[in-house]
Parts: C-alpha cells; sequence; structure tokens
C-alpha cells in the first residue's frame, strides 16, 4: 500500500515536470540551444515616474504596452528560428534564446543579471563560466538611458551587446565601451539629414524639441555642433518630459516666431506632444521627426492632425523581410491556443493576447532590420568561430563571448542587399535613410533618401510633398520682413548679421 502512494505521488509529479517543462518551451521569451543569444527589448515602457520607498518587484506587464516594440521582439525571434533551418549558416549548431522586457531604464537589474550569470553566480573575469555558460552575447537595448545603466555589466568582461537602437554617441567611445556595437546609426547622422532637409528648403530659424534624457540632449547637442558655421539658428530648445506643461512650450515658441520644429524623441514622448499640439490648436509649423517616431501609425491618423502644419521625417527605408508575416501569423496562432494555466509558468508575460497577427505586422517597422542585421551579425560570428566553412562546425571548439566580440569586428556579409560591416567605433558601415512626409490620407510617404559611407548622396522630391498651410514659404525672420518689401540689400545685411541675432537669443535662453 505504501509502495502504491509512492509510485502515484511519483507519477503526478512527473505529471506537473512535464507540465512545467511543456509551459516553458511554449514561452516566448526562451528558447534552448546550443548557444544562446541575450535580447532586451521595451515590450512594456515605463511612462510615469513611480516614486519606490522600499525594495519590491517591479511589474512589467503592468506598464503600457509598446506594439512596435513588441514587433521588433518578435523579429529577433523570427530570425532565431530562420539561422535554425538554414543549412549554411551554423549548419549543425542550434541557437537559443533568452530575451527580457527591459520596461524600465534603471529597474530590470535581476533579470540582466540572470544573463551574465552562470547557475546563478557571476564571476567576473573567471574562465571556467566562460566556457559553462551558453550565453555569447546581448542584443539591445533599445534606450541610450537603458543602455548606459546596464552596458558596464557587459563590458568589464568583454561580454558584447550588439544594440539595435541606442544612438547615443557616448557608445561610440570605445575606452569606455569596448565590446559594445550597434546597428542602428548614431544621433550624428541623423542630424547630418535633418541638416540636409534644413539647407534644402532654406528654414534657418528651428526649435529643438528632445526628450529629456540621454538619447535626447546628446542629439541636442550634437545638433548645436552640427549649426556651427552655418546660416542656421536654434532659437528654441526645450527637454520634454512627464511634467512638461506644454501649453508653455508653444507660448514660448510662438513669441520667437518659429515655425520650424525639430523633434528629436521616441514614439511616447512624440505622442504627448503632437496630441498637446492638436489640443492647443497649434497651426501652420513645419515637423521634423527624427526616426524614432517617423513612421508612427496612429498620429498621422488622428482627428486634427492636418491643421498643426506639415510632418517630415527621417526613417528607415521600408524593407520587406521575407518570411516574418507568415511567422508572426503562425506564432501568434499558437500562443493564443495555450492554455491559461500554461502561461503563469512563463518566466515573463506580455498580455498582448488583444493584439492580432494583422495588428503585429502593421506596426511601426522602425529598428527592425537594425534588430536582424543585429542577430545576424551574432550568428555568422559564432560561425566564424566554430570554424563552419566547411559545412560542418567543428563541435569541439567552445565558443566563449570575447570570441564572438574579436569576429563581430571583422563582420562583412551580404543581408537583404545591404553589406553589414561595423567601423572602428563599433557604428554601423552600411545603411541609409528614406525621408519620408505624413500625407493627407494618414500615411507615411518616402520622398526622398540620404546614404552614407561610399557615395553619400541626398535627394529629395520637392513635387510630392504635400504641404499644410505654408509649408516651404517659411522664412526667418531676419530675412522674412526684407524679403516682402523687395529690398536685396536689407537681405543681405540681415544675413551677414545673422550669428549675431542667433547667439543673441541663445545666451537668452541658456
Amino acid at each position: 500500500m505504501e509502495m502504491t502512494r509512492i509510485l502515484a505521488r511519483l507519477y503526478l509529479l512527473g505529471c506537473l515536470l512535464q507540465t512545467l517543462n511543456e509551459a516553458v518551451a511554449a514561452s516566448e521569451f526562451e528558447l534552448d540551444g546550443d548557444y544562446l543569444i541575450g535580447g532586451l527589448f521595451d515590450i512594456h515602457h515605463v511612462k510615469e515616474r513611480v516614486h519606490r520607498d522600499k525594495p519590491e518587484t517591479f511589474t512589467c506587464s503592468s506598464q503600457p504596452f509598446i506594439l512596435s516594440s513588441y514587433r521588433r521582439f518578435q523579429l529577433m525571434r523570427f530570425s532565431i528560428e530562420e539561422i535554425n533551418n538554414s543549412t549554411k549558416l551554423l549548419p549543425n549548431v542550434t541557437l537559443g534564446y533568452k530575451i527580457l522586457d527591459l520596461c524600465s531604464d534603471r529597474q530590470n537589474f535581476p533579470g540582466v543579471f540572470s544573463l551574465i550569470s552562470d547557475k546563478r553566480f557571476i564571476q567576473p573575469w573567471n574562465n571556467s563560466q566562460r566556457v559553462t555558460s551558453k550565453m555569447i552575447t546581448v542584443v539591445g537595448s533599445y534606450t541610450s538611458t537603458g543602455t548606459l545603466s546596464i552596458a558596464p555589466l557587459f563590458m568589464m568582461d568583454f561580454f558584447p551587446m550588439v544594440s539595435y537602437g541606442a544612438a547615443s554617441s557616448v557608445f561610440s567611445r570605445k575606452k569606455n565601451f569596448p565590446s559594445f556595437l550597434r546597428t542602428v546609426h548614431p544621433n550624428k547622422d541623423v542630424i547630418e539629414v535633418v541638416l540636409r532637409i534644413l539647407r534644402e528648403f532654406n528654414w534657418h530659424w528651428v526649435s529643438f524639441l528632445h526628450i529629456d534624457d540621454d538619447y535626447g540632449r546628446d542629439g541636442r547637442d550634437s545638433f548645436i555642433r552640427t549649426i556651427e558655421d552655418t546660416e542656421i539658428c536654434l532659437a528654441y530648445t526645450k527637454g520634454l518630459d512627464q511634467e512638461t506643461k506644454y501649453s508653455q512650450v508653444f507660448q514660448q515658441i510662438k513669441s520667437l516666431r518659429v515655425n520650424v520644429i525639430i523633434v528629436f524623441a521616441p514614439e511616447w514622448t512624440a505622442e504627448a506632444l503632437i496630441e498637446a499640439a492638436i489640443k492647443y490648436n497649434i497651426t501652420n509649423k513645419v515637423w521634423i521627426a527624427g526616426d524614432a517616431w517617423s513612421l508612427h501609425k496612429e498620429l498621422p491618423k488622428k482627428t486634427g492632425i492636418e491643421n498643426i502644419g506639415t510632418v517630415l521625417g527621417i526613417a528607415e527605408p521600408k524593407m520587406t523581410i521575407p518570411g516574418f508575416n507568415d511567422f508572426i501569423s503562425s506564432s501568434i496562432a499558437e500562443f493564443q491556443q495555450q492554455d491559461e494555466t500554461q502561461e503563469k509558468f512563463c518566466s515573463q508575460t506580455c498580455n498582448c493576447s488583444d493584439h492580432t497577427a494583422e495588428d503585429i505586422i502593421n506596426a511601426d517597422p522602425s529598428f527592425n532590420f537594425p534588430v536582424y542585421s543585429a542577430v545576424y551579425a551574432v550568428a555568422h560570428a559564432l560561425h566564424t568561430a566554430l570554424q563552419c566553412e566547411t559545412g560542418r562546425c567543428d563541435r569541439s571548439i567552445t565558443a566563449v563571448p570575447h570570441m564572438i566580440l574579436n569576429e563581430l569586428w571583422k563582420s562583412n556579409f551580404t543581408l537583404l542587399n545591404q553589406t553589414v560591416q561595423f567601423d572602428e567605433n563599433g557604428d554601423p558601415y552600411f545603411g541609409s535613410y528614406a525621408i519620408v512626409f505624413w500625407n493627407k490620407q494618414g500615411e507615411t510617404e518616402e520622398v526622398g533618401f540620404y546614404t552614407y559611407h561610399q557615395s553619400s548622396q541626398f535627394v529629395i522630391n520637392r513635387t510630392k510633398i504635400q504641404w499644410h498651410g505654408n509649408g516651404s514659404q517659411i522664412l526667418t525672420p531676419a530675412t522674412n520682413a526684407a524679403t516682402q518689401s523687395g529690398l536685396k540689400q536689407e537681405v543681405l545685411h540681415a544675413i551677414r548679421n545673422w550669428r549675431t541675432i542667433c547667439l543673441s537669443h541663445m545666451v537668452e535662453l541658456w
């Protein structure tokens, strides 16, 4: 009788363990493999400043869901599945992943520690840990501030990070970030495109609004450096956060007669700004959107958006990744069929069951190719480290993070007609930007492009732009009166005194 009870308990325990294993296997956040790639994605994002007076667990799933980030998260999963199905890349080696929902820039350290630990221990400069841990690289994170918070943990042991979104110029400093590379262009490259647009339309009197964090402030500083010794004047600049009083911002812009507004901010900050512009009836402006929100799917369709003026933007060229849509359709169907009892065993949850496959496919595609190329860069580095060129990988070799880092620096492969390489700073030596505008149908439309490196080229088709309000006729305050009177000498005099006028305004503002 006692033996029967023991056998029954063992049977029940076996059933429970099987259920647990099935649940973990079904998790979107983890997949086992011979080698693991960590992923950092802000599927949820903390928008409000939360006051805490004691340590407590931070639950990301209780925060606002970011659909575009979830799309990027799914793209990493797709990339690894595609590589595992390849017969040419890592033919007899499988990749897995462990992905974290990095919803806060400063409160996700327990999850990050789990990526770089081995059996819950972290031992910097410990050779044995390098050999026993299957984690070889981390892809991410998205924000510059979040990356600055956690990057030192990876830099201390030359553990490679390949970011798809952190654009602050500080990461180009290899003395501070020796194992950091990125597939997104640094802020200075986006600012260069902004400068080209301003010069194309002779817009000289501008404002620069930015999120008040490392990314935004770096963008502002880069813009100020870029317009030195040019005819362009920064009349007004302001950092935006949750406490910003937009009525005061717009009043300042109005008093300075600024009609061109550059906005360097992530989508959640841009949403608050544009919604405030509609609310306060801000009209006839030209808005220049940075690459973090120029392809926003909802804002161009908002009621009253046409009244605020014309929105131009810098964006990644729209690129189709073959097979991704089918992957989303099958993946979402699979996870929506899961039993709720399995969901509780997953390491993390996304609370995304309300979103269909179509929602994800049609979400903002910004930074998708940077995710795709980051994963493939790691796979190609591992392929080389394991000497897979003969058609089979040498499984007697144990690849460790610093080996992958060495091969990442040598990256040179073609992906969707792009040659993926990194320069001496770990910045992408490939890519281009599209110039877009928000048309009257509520869609983003490409009207030009800017290419980098070997043949830098800027092209914009003015005839495609449907101007709202004054549009391309916007002039600078210093030249407006003279132009209207038709006096050429006054125009020349105004231009000669332009730098004095600009600097006097900046002294008052700073």
